[in-house]
């Protein structure tokens, strides 16, 4: 089936300077065509990986009430927070969203499959791993410059 026909989910991990780690998630939904920010915040890669799949099953059964929603934007802010709290969400008011983002289809009522879900973690972990830091240069060269 077409794309424009399917609900696309975006996903990104962003490392924070505590540690921790604030995942992005975007739904766009094809139907009422409006899009949904949500994100939250996890200690650990494992916890990451389980609180994606955990926020994308989430959303997927809540999908028939989100668009309900989705159609009044007067609604959302005041309802979404009930509903997403549940699930540990929080509604993202940022609007930009990196390109690099990790995407994943689904058929509007079905749930995303097994596979789709593992090679979204497999994506995941090659995009979490930070690069080395640069070595440091030795006190003799920093003393050269300096001079």
């Amino acid at each position: 089936m077409k794309s424009d026909t399917q609900n696309s989910y975006r996903v990104m991990v962003e490392p924070s300077q505590t540690g921790r780690y604030t995942v992005r998630l975007e739904v766009r939904y094809p139907e009422p065509r409006w899009t949904l920010r949500v994100f939250f915040q996890a200690a650990t890669p494992q916890r990451v990986f389980a609180r994606v799949s955990a926020a994308l099953r989430f959303l997927q059964s809540q999908e028939e009430q989100l668009w309900m929603w989705g159609s009044n934007a007067s609604d959302r802010s005041l309802l979404f927070e009930e509903v997403l709290s549940k699930a540990g969400l929080e509604l993202d008011q940022r609007r930009e969203f990196a390109r690099a983002a990790v995407t994943l289809t689904a058929e509007p009522g079905e749930t995303i499959r097994p596979a789709a879900l593992a090679d979204l973690k497999r994506k995941l972990r090659t995009r979490m791993t930070l690069p080395p830091r640069s070595a440091t240069r030795p006190v003799a060269a920093l003393a050269r410059a300096s001079a």
